[in-house]
């Protein structure tokens, strides 16, 4: 069992902090993993959209292309989102573990 009064106060303030950056972190990367199989998915509807049957006419994937830049908009500002949590969790990293 540990002692956490042992643990100062700032210490154990930057670990919660550090832990909750974490967390938002996996999420975030949950999330673009999501994301990407969503653009995937309609990469493949396309393709079989394009495809019809022997004498049959495409026709149009004019929303599924609408559909797929709204997801690299989505993607776009995820990733941005993990590089800005992943930049916040080294900053408190040091101040949460010390020489770890």
């Amino acid at each position: 069992m540990i002692d956490l009064s042992k643990i100062d106060d700032e210490t154990l303030l930057a670990r919660g902090a550090y832990s909750t950056i974490r967390a938002a972190h996996e999420d975030a990367k949950k999330e673009l993993s999501i994301l990407c199989g969503e653009l995937s998915s309609t990469a493949t509807k396309v393709l079989r959209q394009m495809q019809p049957g022997e004498d049959e006419i495409p026709t149009s994937v004019e929303v599924l292309i609408a559909s797929g830049r709204a997801t690299m908009d989505l993607i776009e500002a995820c990733a941005k989102r993990i590089e800005s949590l992943a930049a916040q969790k080294q900053g408190v990293r040091q101040q949460a573990w010390g020489r770890k």
